[in-house]
């Protein structure tokens, strides 16, 4: 059965179960009833029901007695349903500037309901936004202000784009590592240091040559990032992200 099929097949209810679970997978390594029902303000009853339909469609592991664990299936349509959201939720923040509380209630009411091929066209969108200086200028941060002389906004745009550059200089000249970045920052992979093997094995998380990612979370004291790539959530260790150079955008 393919994942369309699939998908078209749980609700929007399922779906946020899924995620929630996703979540809790991530952020405690393991999900329990009680915290998924805390997590969407449901009851715990509510919950084990919906576990054992998810569970007889094979996307997550679950026996009452033990803890909730998402099986491959349920993790390839979890990380979909993340995706979107958080797509979603880029959008409505950083492209039509609202407040970020009523753009996550916003990404989590419309996130169900949108094909493939749009969530695909909206990530072309937003990384054309945050990667072109002079259209995100010129038609996001100012899109209320009118005007008929377009040279300080495109002069305005020339200083950012110079000042970009020269920090990509600087920081392919320092040899800037991942490992070394800040949280926050979006960055470009320019080169991958290591085996092919380690190479292929990044690449199927989406870190290749020219991918642009959002270093999400650096805790100085655990050995790993947490990455943004298209709305995907991808963790790698500092040992791994020492030997991935990229540079500012």
């Amino acid at each position: 059965m393919t994942l369309e099929k699939e998908s078209v097949k749980l609700t929007s209810a399922m779906e946020d179960y899924l995620e929630a679970i996703y979540h809790l997978e991530q952020e405690r390594r393991i999900a329990r009833v009680r915290d998924i029902a805390q997590r969407l303000n449901v009851r715990m009853s509510s919950v084990s029901a919906a576990l054992k339909t998810l569970g007889s469609r094979g996307l997550i592991k679950y026996d009452p007695h033990q803890f909730i664990t998402l099986t491959p299936k349920g993790l390839s349509r979890a990380k979909e349903i993340v995706r979107n959201h958080e797509i979603l939720k880029r959008f409505l923040t950083r492209i039509l500037q609202i407040e970020e509380s009523t753009s996550e209630d916003n990404a989590c009411r419309i996130e169900h309901h949108l094909d493939p091929e749009v969530i695909e066209k909206l990530i072309r969108f937003v990384e054309m936004v945050e990667l072109c200086p002079v259209e995100h200028i010129k038609r996001f941060e100012k899109y209320n202000k009118t005007c008929e002389n377009c040279v300080p906004c495109l002069e305005e745009a020339m200083k950012k784009l110079n000042t970009r550059t020269q920090a990509q200089k600087d920081a392919m000249e320092a040899g800037l590592t991942l490992s070394e970045a800040n949280q926050g920052d979006q960055l470009l992979v320019g080169s991958i240091f290591g085996t092919k093997d380690f190479r292929e094995i990044l690449a199927k998380d989406g870190i290749k040559i020219g991918a642009m990612v959002i270093l999400e979370k650096l805790d100085p004291a655990d050995e790993f990032v947490t990455l943004n790539i298209n709305g995907y959530h991808v963790t790698i260790s500092k040992k791994d992200a020492k030997k991935i150079f990229v540079k500012p955008i």
